[in-house]
């Protein structure tokens, strides 16, 4: 079966992001992936393009948000969210590490925010961020065999 590279961009406003989810979502279906890991998938890629708008471009139109899917259906699905922005701390990247009993906040709490990149943590099957001259880069995999 072929590989497949689609890439898509919006400019960084909340509201454009259930476009990408859309998105994702017919890309799913079209190479007849399950429902649950299409689901899955989009949350992901939501969950980060959010974090992307809020703090690295702090909730300011204007700036692009790159996205780019990369599928072999019979592999694995990477999405890769490139920004240029300001990069995730370093701090931020080691809170809900492997191994990390705090990958998300205590439920009870009900924080507004702080969800993110634990949820996309769960989400993924691996997770790798750089930062470089060519901006701020997260690639997402998920196994689909």
């Amino acid at each position: 079966m072929s590989t497949y590279n689609i890439r898509l961009f919006i400019d960084s406003q909340l509201a454009h992001v259930r476009l990408l989810g859309s998105a994702v979502r017919g890309i799913g279906q079209e190479l007849d992936l399950p429902t649950e890991q299409v689901g899955q998938i989009e949350l992901m890629l939501v969950e980060a393009v959010n974090n992307v708008i809020e703090h690295a471009y702090d909730n300011e139109t204007g700036h692009d948000v790159h996205v780019r899917v990369e599928c072999n259906p019979d592999d694995q699905l990477k999405v890769i969210i490139s920004d240029r922005g300001h990069p995730i701390p370093a701090a931020q990247l080691q809170r809900g590490s492997a191994g990390d009993d705090a990958l998300l906040p205590e439920p009870e709490s009900l924080p507004e925010g702080g969800w993110g990149l634990g949820l996309i943590r769960m989400l993924a099957d691996s997770l790798h961020y750089e930062c470089n001259q060519d901006g701020n880069h997260l690639h997402l995999c998920k196994q689909l065999a």
